[in-house]
């Protein structure tokens, strides 16, 4: 429940967020008040990265298997995210597992988060980049870096195709199959 005794479908703020809505926006289209919405999302985007909210987080389905797949080739691995409380990336991936997997975590602010990971992209000398959102492929394009987007994460595939986005791919794994793919066929 939150103020006013609302109590909105979180599965479905979450649907509505996967197409492409803000929470505000996905909170207005559930019945709230355009007002109380507003109030509710300056709440979320407050607490969102807090450790007990950052806990519920889970590994999406294959991402272990990609990741280990990606290091027995040999490849670095880079995390770059972007966050408003940096400090709690390291002890989230912990908690899930990752961090043993990744060489480096990268946090760029949450504030125009493109052009951050863009500029991230290109000191790293990146050479592929895998994203599950619009500004993931932003990033990737403003630094002249091949993008391979994932559509079972923060946004759905559907979402990715309607902001421009070529191919998307189901999950982590199918996404660096295609990579490999690509490095073959050239």
């Amino acid at each position: 429940m939150i103020r006013g005794g609302a109590r909105p479908d979180v599965r479905r703020v979450w649907d509505l967020k996967r197409e492409g809505c803000s929470t505000e926006q996905a909170l207005t289209r559930l019945g709230l008040e355009a007002g109380l919405a507003r109030e509710v999302t300056a709440d979320w985007r407050r607490m969102i990265e807090e450790p007990c909210w950052l806990g519920l987080d889970s590994v999406l389905p294959g991402v272990r298997a990609a990741l280990e797949a990606m290091r027995a080739a040999g490849w670095e691995l880079w995390l770059l995210t972007a966050r408003s409380r940096p400090e709690w990336v390291k002890p989230q991936l912990a908690h899930l597992g990752l961090a043993a997997q990744l060489d480096q975590v990268a946090v760029v602010s949450a504030q125009n988060a493109a052009k951050a990971k863009a500029a991230m992209l290109q000191a790293a000398g990146a050479v592929a980049f895998f994203g599950d959102t619009e500004s993931d492929h932003q990033a990737a394009r403003s630094a002249a870096v091949s993008f391979y987007a994932v559509g079972a994460g923060q946004r759905s595939a559907a979402c990715l195709e309607r902001n421009g986005v070529g191919r998307v791919h189901g999950g982590l794994r199918a996404a660096w199959d295609s990579f490999l793919e690509g490095r073959t066929n050239s």
